[in-house]
């Protein structure tokens, strides 16, 4: 049983099986094109509609050292946190977008893991509506539990320091 298939010699039958690849490309592109614009099964149908309207950009905050807002935090040295101990500190949000926005406060990345049992953050925020370039004040403030679960915990991990991310969401 031979594997071997005899190619012509003809120079149009060279040049056809060159044609080959470059046609099947053409086609794939022109359907790609059709379904992505989604012109398939309506191309004899085609009709334009004209729209006009406002854009809307999801809810914009900066947070800041200063209420001018020239001075954005980046991160917050909380110091040393001890057990029944409370920090503050103070920031300046300024909704930067195009609408009212209220703002919710959240925690991630905890560093050591299990250090978020006995930590917390909280803030003075009322829930009140933001408006475009209104600038409030704003405490943070981080307490640590006093509780001898929590020294334990220290004196196990031989925790020296942590770390956590602030999340601070805007929504319309």
């Amino acid at each position: 049983m031979e594997r071997w298939r005899l190619i012509s010699d003809s120079p149009s039958s060279l040049f056809h099986d060159m044609l080959k690849p470059f046609i099947v490309i053409a086609i794939v592109i022109v359907l790609v094109l059709f379904v992505s614009n989604g012109l398939l099964g309506q191309f004899s149908s085609l009709r334009l509609i004209s729209s006009k309207g406002n854009i809307e950009t999801p809810p914009n905050i900066g947070i800041y050292w200063d209420s001018n807002g020239t001075n954005p935090v980046s991160s917050v040295d909380w110091g040393n946190v001890e057990p029944d101990l409370t920090r503050n500190v103070t920031v300046y949000i300024v909704n930067e977008g195009n609408g009212k926005v209220y703002l919710s406060l959240n925690t991630t990345n905890w560093e050591p893991a299990n250090i978020s049992r006995y930590m917390n953050l909280a803030w003075n925020y009322d829930g009140a509506a933001i408006y475009p370039d209104e600038a409030i004040k704003v405490t943070l403030a981080l307490s640590a539990v006093s509780s001898p679960d929590f020294i334990n915990y220290l004196i196990t991990y031989d925790v020296k320091g942590f770390n956590f991310d602030i999340v601070i969401n805007a929504t319309s």
